[in-house]
Parts: structure tokens; C-alpha cells; sequence
């Protein structure tokens, strides 16, 4: 594995990150468009969930990502680039 697929593979991590985030903001959504139709607010109620419908959506990508970057040769590849760094500092 070069600098580039380890570069890579850090900021398809961070994707990862981002798109669970988009998607627990759907969650927030969700609860407050059930809150909103409960208090009989239904157009905002009709507005958030919507909303929470398109941001729970982005957990689909963070789960195909999640598992692409999680193959067992790429781990072991990570591994071993920082354990070949961590002699190298400490000669």
C-alpha cells in the first residue's frame, strides 16, 4: 500500500464519519416531526420529516464505504505502515 491508498482511505474514514452524522441529524428530524404532529403542527410536521427522510438516507453510503475500507489487506497494509514509521522514529 503507497502514501496515496493510505491517504485515501483516511478521507473515505472521514466520509464515513460525515455521512453517520447526516444520518443521526435525520434521527433529530424524525422526533421532531413526531413532536410537530403530535402538537398537531402537520405541515411542519410534513416539512421535517422530509427531511429526516433524506438524511437518514446518507447511512446507506457510510456503510458501503465503512465496509470497502475495512477489507482484512487493507488494515494489515495500515498496520504495517506504522509500525515500519514507529522503528523508524525511534532509531
Amino acid at each position: 500500500m503507497n502514501l496515496f491508498k493510505l491517504y485515501s482511505r483516511d478521507i473515505l474514514g472521514l466520509s464515513v464519519v460525515g455521512f453517520f452524522i447526516l444520518s443521526i441529524l435525520g434521527v433529530i428530524f424524525g422526533t421532531i416531526a413526531l413532536f410537530n404532529y403530535a402538537s398537531g403542527n402537520t405541515v411542519l410536521a410534513a416539512s421535517n420529516i422530509h427531511l429526516a427522510l433524506s438524511h437518514i438516507l446518507f447511512v446507506i453510503p457510510a456503510l458501503i464505504i465503512g465496509h470497502y475500507i475495512n477489507r482484512p489487506s487493507w488494515v494489515a497494509a495500515v498496520d504495517k505502515i506504522k509500525f515500519t514509521r514507529e522503528i523508524n522514529n525511534h532509531s
